[in-house]
């Protein structure tokens, strides 16, 4: 799969191929062995790429992250080969949105919201709980702005990407 990320208003494509239990990650002319996992109940993955091994932490939703590795914190603008298509036909680059929608990072059951209608949120404020595998996630806005929608309930089930709240 192909992916676009801009990291500090440098743009970087590159290539994830799987095959077997390998990873290589592909950008330009260089192959790196990747291997990453996720540390359980928590946003950190530890990745190895080329026999270095680091701590990530990731937080975001929409395509837009924070990324935190050792220590330094990036923002990333991620749009795989869909995304990608969509841009180059409709001329839209993702980075001219505004606000954001939270979306449902897996499949699970809401089990608290933390913000209302004309909230006003910041980057890293908790805004909906999520349970999913006997685990509870809190789901932050990746943004600042106005919570304009709330589109679910306490209680409510909900699928992977299915949208929750809607920030701008």
């Amino acid at each position: 799969m192909k992916y676009r990320v801009r990291i500090a208003e440098e743009d970087i494509e590159l290539e994830i191929r799987h095959s077997g239990d390998a990873t290589d990650v592909v950008i330009g002319d260089r192959v790196l062995t990747a291997d990453v996992v996720r540390i359980a109940g928590s946003p950190v993955y530890s990745l190895v790429l080329d026999g270095r091994s680091h701590e990530v932490s990731v937080h975001g939703r929409s395509g837009r992250f924070e990324l935190v590795i050792g220590g330094e914190s990036y923002d990333a603008h991620v749009m795989d080969e869909r995304a990608m298509r969509i841009s180059e036909t409709t001329g839209d680059v993702g980075e001219q949105q505004s606000g954001e929608t939270v979306l449902a990072p897996m499949p699970g059951v809401v089990v608290g919201l933390s913000v209302a209608v004309g909230d006003t949120v910041t980057p890293g404020q908790g805004v909906v709980t999520l349970e999913a595998m006997k685990m509870e996630n809190e789901l932050k806005s990746a943004v600042e702005g106005v919570v304009k929608e709330i589109k679910v309930e306490v209680g409510q089930g909900v699928a992977q990407g299915e949208p929750l709240v809607v920030i701008e």
